[in-house]
């Protein structure tokens, strides 16, 4: 009987101790080691500064390496767009197991990586460049057209002073979000049922009918719920 050893991912520490977003990782891994044996099981909270640290994927990688077990992953989705990610998996020589992915391989895994990592360099390279094209033009002409048609004369806020007051508003802003308590506990529902594949419409729809309010006591919207769901805070 083969030997298993699960790997999850939760975003937020609200769902590592609520359970949303583990259960239906848990789901899918049960469901693809039935005839197996699962010897352990590691979950890794993904803080918005240590998405390129996974100390737990490497505690449960050299699990599997001392029990020559295979390691289950329940979702490939984001982790195979991470390249550190990926260097650990691939340099580790441990058979895996994408639950949501089930024929990738170490190689399909890798090219996505690099696709994914070539993509952001090109993107940031074209910013840069872009950048400097209209900071030249500027300092050549004066100023620059905009496609819409605005003339642009500096780069940056138009208005400084304004900085501290918009700093201050989001704040604000956050503080009243984190108080409010229906919001606390409906994005990671909300999360959870778009991890599912609903629509941000349906979500709306279950959460006004659970009894869910935005910030300022209104049924949620598909906008609203875009927001709740993508949001950090």
């Amino acid at each position: 009987m083969k030997n298993y050893i699960a790997y999850y991912r939760v975003s937020t520490r609200k769902q590592g101790e609520s359970g949303l977003g583990l259960e239906a990782q848990k789901r899918m891994v049960d469901g693809y080691v039935r005839n197996g044996t699962l010897v352990h099981e590691y979950t890794e909270l993904e803080s918005g500064t240590g998405k390129k640290r996974r100390p737990i994927l490497k505690q449960a990688i050299e699990h599997c390496q001392k029990s020559n077990a295979t390691l289950v992953i329940a979702k490939i989705d984001r982790l195979a767009r991470n390249v550190n990610f990926v260097s650990s998996l691939y340099e580790s020589s441990v058979d895996f197991i994408c639950c949501d992915m089930p024929h990738a391989n170490k190689l399909t895994i890798h090219l996505i990586a690099s696709i994914a990592e070539h993509e952001a360099d090109m993107i940031a390279s074209r910013t840069r460049d872009g950048l400097k094209s209209i900071k030249d033009r500027i300092r050549k002409d004066g100023y620059y057209v905009s496609n819409n048609g605005n003339r642009i004369t500096r780069l940056g806020n138009p208005n400084p002073d304004t900085k501290a007051a918009t700093r201050k508003s989001v704040e604000v802003n956050k503080a009243k979000s984190m108080e409010n308590k229906n919001k606390n506990v409906a994005r990671p529902f909300a999360q959870e049922l778009r991890s599912q594949g609903m629509s941000f419409r349906n979500i709306a729809n279950r959460l006004n009918q659970s009894g869910y309010v935005t910030s300022r006591g209104n049924n949620y919207e598909e906008k609203a719920v875009k927001r709740l769901v993508e949001e950090q805070w």
